[in-house]
């Protein structure tokens, strides 16, 4: 069986897939034709309706005359109703797009693959976004399969008005999941998938730091037996079109790519003041957290809190002037192929002459998630739970009580002090 990571985005789609090839698993990335017949390892996520009422999808010529349809996807899951766009408008228009991908994905592989896809949450919404993106994936899947039966051409010549008549926008069910096959995770989770599973991270506290398109994904995380568990993961709804004041009306861009030039001095002030009042929030709730479940001093942690890693993927992650520390995450790592299993990745060393790996990495890691969707996280208050029975430690060359003993492993599970995960 072959497995599609899907990452749909706000900017820009990418599709990566794990096939088995004998006894070994191999990964490559679908590659899209842009307007000059050159393949791209990204599709933009726009929609073009043409005068004549078809569509176009991804890379649009310089000439085209169409009406540009963006945001799509942010529209859809935000459930947020814009002048350019109702919400209802949003999910018939990311249905299409799907579609037009799934066509390829079918005549490539027939149906003899299944979608591992991510969806942006948060904390409160985990379980209403799952829920819409096997919505929109499985009423794709009845356009493509049901409605045209593969023939992608008479999907592109089909107008508008025509298209939205036949759409059916399906309620969720859980026979459409498990019909088309279709798991759903947090996409800042699955980023995380491909650190992990080379052991690239250490297993104290850490914040993963998805840049994209219209939200910037924050999950805060430690890792447990080989796993990332999830304590706390917020959505930011600003990202790159925030940062760069994108009008989704403007005909003038053709694509949904952003450069540094792009980006807006007060925009740029304006979302850091805003990711570090939601930094300082998580910082005071694991110090409160800390303080109610250990009988350590809260120096401690804070100390630990200045050195712990903040890991920038997404596409805004490319920008040096957007990695920054938060609220004492001050190890900064831009993802790159050191944290991939590159060699089972064709064309990694395309990937990596070009830095698309922290662009690339939630695709690749959908499409080694776990085949199971049921995330859940570990409550908040257990974050230090493992520490509640033990007694300061009095004997620590720290400790002004100290009476000559050089480690503090029993305390806190066996480890050196000068481990910092110490107090994970």
């Amino acid at each position: 069986m072959i497995t599609v990571g899907l990452d749909f985005g706000t900017h820009q789609t990418k599709v990566c897939v794990e096939r088995k090839e004998r006894a070994e698993l191999e990964y490559s990335f679908i590659k899209f034709k842009d307007c000059h017949g050159q393949s791209q390892y990204t599709l933009p996520s726009i929609i073009s309706v043409q005068p004549n009422g078809r569509l176009r999808y991804g890379y649009l010529p310089d000439n085209d005359q169409g009406k540009i349809i963006r945001y799509f996807k942010q529209a859809t899951f935000n459930g947020t109703q814009t002048p350019a766009l109702t919400h209802e408008d949003a999910m018939f228009y990311s249905i299409l797009y799907l579609a037009y991908i799934l066509f390829d994905l079918e005549e490539k592989y027939g149906q003899d693959f299944v979608i591992q896809m991510g969806a942006p949450t948060d904390t409160g919404h985990l379980k209403q976004a799952k829920a819409m993106a096997v919505r929109i994936l499985a009423s794709a899947y009845g356009l493509v399969e049901e409605l045209f039966d593969g023939n992608k051409q008479e999907f592109l010549d089909t107008p508008l008005d025509d298209l939205r008549h036949v759409t059916e926008i399906r309620p969720y069910s859980d026979h459409d999941k498990d019909t088309f096959g279709i798991l759903v995770f947090p996409e800042a989770y699955a980023c995380l998938n491909p650190l992990i599973s080379q052991g690239k991270v250490s297993s104290g506290m850490s914040v993963m730091f998805d840049i994209g398109g219209g939200t910037t994904d924050v999950s805060f995380f430690t890792i447990e037996d080989n796993l990332p568990q999830v304590y706390d993961f917020f959505s930011i709804n600003k990202g790159l079109n925030f940062l760069t004041e994108s009008n989704p009306e403007d005909n003038s861009r053709k694509d949904s790519n952003s450069t540094a030039a792009d980006l807006k001095e007060h925009r740029i002030g304006q979302y850091q003041n805003h990711v570090n009042e939601r930094f300082n929030d998580l910082y005071q709730r694991i110090i409160k957290n800390f303080k109610h479940n250990t009988k350590f001093k809260v120096e401690g942690i804070k100390a630990v809190l200045r050195n712990r890693p903040l890991i920038f993927c997404g596409g805004g992650s490319t920008f040096g002037r957007l990695r920054r520390p938060y609220a004492g995450f001050n190890e900064i790592h831009l993802i790159s192929d050191r944290e991939w299993n590159t060699a089972s990745m064709l064309d990694m060393d395309e990937i990596r002459d070009s830095k698309l790996c922290p662009i690339l990495s939630t695709a690749y890691g959908l499409s080694i998630s776990r085949a199971t969707d049921n995330i859940k996280m570990k409550p908040f208050n257990d974050l230090f739970s493992h520490m509640r029975d033990y007694e300061p430690d009095t004997t620590h060359p720290m400790s002004h009580s100290y009476k000559g003993r050089s480690t503090f492993g029993q305390d806190i599970g066996g480890v050196e002090y000068a481990d910092y995960d110490a107090y994970k």
